[in-house]
């Protein structure tokens, strides 16, 4: 059996309950980040500019209810989140991977 690819630790839903539970917390506060479209200090979305990016075990991306949907169906879970600031990232470790 293949292992799940989840490009962050951490930054996954292992199913499509959990995303229900979890979706807002984890897909509308960027951890580092303060909201820069609002005063104020608190954390949380930044608008479409700022989103992160959410793909399941096919490759795909997931972009609502519908796409979570067929994830379940098709057992392409867990899906996995990448932030905009954290792609060049990975990117690089890939290209220096052996």
């Amino acid at each position: 059996m293949t292992r799940a690819f989840v490009a962050i630790d951490g930054q996954s839903f292992a199913s499509h309950g959990e995303w229900v539970v979890r979706a807002t917390r984890c897909l509308t506060s960027h951890p580092k980040y303060h909201n820069t479209e609002h005063q104020g200090p608190a954390k949380g979305r930044r608008g479409e500019h700022f989103t992160a990016l959410c793909f399941d075990q096919k490759g795909r991306r997931v972009r609502n209810g519908g796409d979570f949907q067929r994830a379940e169906d098709e057992g392409a879970f867990p899906v996995w989140w990448v932030w905009p600031d954290q792609i060049a990232e990975l990117i690089m470790q890939r290209e220096s991977a052996p």
